[in-house]
């Protein structure tokens, strides 16, 4: 019935018949008032009428829901076209042609549109060059170089620079959101000796800074004491500083690294090489925020491991720490892979609404809501990401809200040797400011992936638990195994004697009011789900979450959690209002909220395999599963699906009306992402 309704609207639009588009477009809301395509209607209607304001609200929210979406890219590519916007126009024409052909459409129409488009405003944007070259205006031409930089990778959509070893990363500058960053390297490097082959970020650990000045000559009105990071673009150069009357000569050797001067008031500079010069960082503390805060993200720590007792035998250290502290032993994670979990712990928001799901597209954190990192950069606090998680890189927004980015693939340098460490030498470095780090520690992956483990696992490994067992196609998809169960644990028996070295500085250098230190996962194992259970079971999707510091009450709490309360319940602790937006995390009534979750949801939203989810609770778990494949833009026919749910003893949940209630509660979630044809 919808596509013969679709038949007649796009007849009317052939013939330009408002009057009838404008009737059967409420008609059709009626009918589908969620489908995606409907919103498409609306855009191109108000295209014709001239409401070009309203169209690209549409095409602007259309982008946000269907982030792989070649038409929603190419209809704010139209709206940004006729604003006379040549960069946002060819972006979004070129992201939209990208999509087409990554993906294989049939949309021959469209697809030759874009190219037309595509090259129009090539050549307005080489016009526009050409002037701004005839003017000598620099910095308009630094702008469209900037711009031409992200064309190459169409803007990080199918950047792999993360991976690739020929990728030059470290010395170049780029944009990335609204900031433009340098990426310095952040391990002292004698660059004379290791060529500048490695500047990669595989072999090299890269530092990205926002850039304020770039040149050779400044003044900084600098105030009180603070930091100030430069980075030389030449080896060897000489930086004359003047402060407070006196001069000073410094050297720099080392290029393309950022160092770190501490200086106090107005300061004059002149540089022998070109400088890149990041924000002051004043050295200084305020009563109102906490010296320290630490998120400790422990990729692929599963509740279920570490549940009971075996919490305290597997993780001693850190169960001594947090155990003064808050431990919530019922969290669930609102994906089963890292992707969009981490998504959801920056942004509040389950899947499908920040649609980081596709595991071959690069997408950005929604731009319309407040990411975490914002949130507490706004409270006055220094902020760094370290890890290396290819998952949460800055390829995917995750530079928002934050001063200092340092990144390296986990494997090669962000293992949890170097990053408990690295965490503590940064903690050093700026425990005259109020800092927010974000660290990472993924060695629980060497597992699935099949590495080597570390020697003082494989030390404490039989052959049994070392024989080869089978792998699924993914690490997500890995079948049960008692062996990689064992090789689990002995892995975080060794993880936690590492951890102990950063509880045991933060226990001797800060009071437990001046800290809040929170510990957390994105998803539990495939290969501890027991044959026969569900894809989702709790061995996936219950995760470690536990926090400890100033207004943390010591507690173990069973309330049920979804990862995406991590963002208000950070707020909570650090005296952050939110914002009045829409975001799927609450505040649970362990840390003060209202009232307890009745339910957390984790959902699977994946190309190439049915839409799943779970919904749990304290008595039960109730499943949904699609009978047809999710496509590239996250979307799929609702088909053939089943619901059902087991109590916690295993038993069969019979009563109908329950499982009518979930039912619902599960197509109005998904009611967007249905295609209705």
């Amino acid at each position: 019935m919808n596509n013969e309704l679709k038949d007649k609207l796009d007849s009317a639009f052939a013939r330009m018949d408002v009057v009838t588009i404008n009737n059967m477009l409420t008609e059709y809301g009626e009918r589908y008032p969620k489908d995606r395509d409907l919103w498409f209607y609306r855009y191109n209607l108000l295209f014709i009428q001239g409401q070009y304001d309203e169209a690209a609200e549409i095409a602007k929210m259309c982008v946000e829901h269907f982030p792989t979406s070649y038409e929603a890219y190419y209809y704010l590519g139209a709206s940004y076209q006729h604003e006379g916007n040549v960069m946002e126009a060819l972006r979004c024409y070129e992201t939209a042609m990208y999509l087409h052909m990554f993906l294989k459409y049939d949309n021959n129409d469209i697809y030759e549109d874009i190219i037309v488009q595509i090259r129009e405003l090539q050549q307005k944007l080489s016009d526009i060059q050409q002037r701004y070259v005839d003017d000598n205006n620099v910095e308009k031409l630094n702008e469209i170089m900037l711009f031409l930089n992200g064309e190459k990778t169409i803007w990080e959509k199918e950047d792999d620079s993360i991976r690739d070893r020929k990728r030059i990363v470290i010395g170049t500058k780029n944009k990335y959101g609204n900031d433009i960053k340098y990426i310095g390297a952040y391990r002292l490097l004698n660059h004379r000796i290791v060529g500048e082959e490695v500047y990669n970020l595989i072999q090299t650990q890269g530092e990205f800074l926002n850039i304020i000045y770039e040149g050779k000559e400044f003044s900084l009105n600098g105030g009180e004491e603070y930091l100030l990071p430069i980075a030389s673009s030449e080896e060897c150069n000489m930086y004359y500083f003047k402060e407070k009357g006196k001069e000073y000569y410094v050297p720099q050797i080392e290029p393309k690294h950022f160092n770190y001067y501490r200086l106090n008031g107005d300061i004059e500079f002149v540089s022998k090489n070109n400088i890149y010069l990041s924000n002051p960082i004043p050295l200084k503390h305020s009563k109102s925020r906490r010296k320290l805060v630490l998120s400790f993200f422990v990729d692929g720590l599963a509740q279920e491991i570490i549940k009971g007792s075996e919490f305290e035998r597997l993780m001693p250290n850190t169960y001594k720490f947090f155990k003064k502290g808050t431990i919530c032993t019922n969290t669930y994670s609102c994906a089963e892979w890292t992707y969009p979990s981490l998504a959801s712990y920056q942004s509040g928001l389950g899947i499908l609404n920040h649609m980081l799901f596709h595991n071959n597209i690069n997408s950005e954190l929604p731009k319309n809501n407040t990411m975490l990192f914002e949130y507490i950069k706004s409270r006055g606090y220094h902020t760094c990401k370290m890890d290396g998680d290819w998952r949460s890189s800055y390829l995917c927004g995750y530079t928002r809200g934050i001063d200092q980015y340092v990144y390296q693939i986990q494997p090669m340098g962000s293992r949890a040797e170097q990053e408990i460490i690295n965490a503590i030498e940064h903690i050093e470095t700026f425990k005259d400011t109020d800092q927010y780090m974000w660290m990472c520690v993924g060695d629980l992956h060497d597992i699935a992936d099949r590495y080597d483990l570390s020697l003082a696992v494989q030390s404490n490994l039989t052959l049994e638990e070392r024989q080869h067992v089978e792998s699924g196609e993914t690490s997500v998809k890995q079948p049960y195994s008692i062996q990689k169960i064992e090789c689990y644990k002995k892995t975080i028996q060794y993880m936690d004697t590492l951890f102990g070295i950063l509880y045991n500085y933060i226990e001797t250098h800060y009071a437990e009011d001046e800290y809040m230190i929170s510990l957390f996962a994105d998803h539990g194992q495939g290969y501890m789900v027991p044959k026969g259970r569900h894809f989702l079971s709790k061995e996936r999707t219950k995760v470690a979450f536990m926090y400890r510091g100033a207004d943390v009450e010591a507690k173990v709490t069973d309330e049920i959690m979804s990862t995406a309360d991590y963002l208000p319940i950070m707020c909570k602790l650090l005296g952050i209002e939110l914002k009045k937006e829409n975001i799927d995390g609450m505040l649970p009534v362990a840390f003060g909220g209202d009232t307890e979750r009745k339910y957390a949801i984790t959902e699977s939203l994946h190309p190439g395999d049915i839409y799943s989810a779970v919904a749990n609770t304290k008595g039960y778990e109730v499943y949904f599963d699609n009978g047809e494949k999710t496509d590239d833009e996250g979307r799929f026919h609702l088909k053939d699906y089943k619901i059902y749910g087991y109590y916690r003893d295993g038993s069969k949940l019979e009563d109908r009306e329950l499982l009518a209630q979930y039912e619902r509660i599960f197509v109005e979630r998904i009611a967007e992402k249905i295609i209705y044809d």
